[in-house]
């Protein structure tokens, strides 16, 4: 009777020993985790309604050959070259291309992240190529700057003068 109790006694603290080596790491990964497999937080978010007036008369407007995109832009930065404004695309704000030869249109842009905006306007793609933008009308109200806040729609009036574009890039005085 001696021999099957400590035989019983053997297989249980196996048991028991590999029941804890289960346990244990399983503990410890659960604990690590704060929100299990929740996606992350994502950032408030709000929106950019506007409108462009233009200064020409629609046949006056550059020819297409020169005109291959039209949008509206915003970067919570202002920038120094053109490849400042690609070096980090997730901070670029566009909005879908704006119509040709016309006297206005008006641009909507959802689910933009809530923060202040400091260099925006409508920029125009010249060529071919894709670095070939300049921007053809900025935002002038408040200074240029203008803030997204969350669950809210930010209103802007943008005025192109395809004749006179503001300097690019920016003078110092101006960033």
């Amino acid at each position: 009777m001696r021999a099957s109790a400590i035989a019983r006694a053997g297989r249980l603290r196996a048991s028991l020993v590999t029941l804890h080596r289960a346990l244990v790491p399983a503990a410890l990964l659960l604990a690590g985790c704060d929100h299990g497999l929740e996606p992350p937080e994502a950032p408030p978010v709000g929106a950019i309604r506007g409108t462009v007036t233009y200064v020409q008369d629609p046949a006056q407007w550059p020819r297409l050959d020169s005109l291959r995109d039209l949008r509206f832009f915003a970067l919570p930065f202002v920038p120094r070259d053109t490849l400042d404004l690609f070096r980090d695309l997730n901070q670029l704000v566009f909005s879908e291309r704006l119509a040709f030869y016309v006297t206005g249109d008006t641009f909507f842009v959802d689910n933009v992240e809530a923060r202040a905006y400091l260099y925006s306007g409508v920029a125009q793609q010249f060529s071919d190529n894709l670095l070939d933008w300049r921007p053809v009308g900025l935002y002038e109200g408040a200074g240029g700057v203008f803030l997204v806040r969350a669950g809210q729609v930010a209103e802007l009036a943008i005025t192109v003068d395809f004749e006179r574009p503001p300097p690019f890039p920016p003078s110092r005085a101006a960033r």
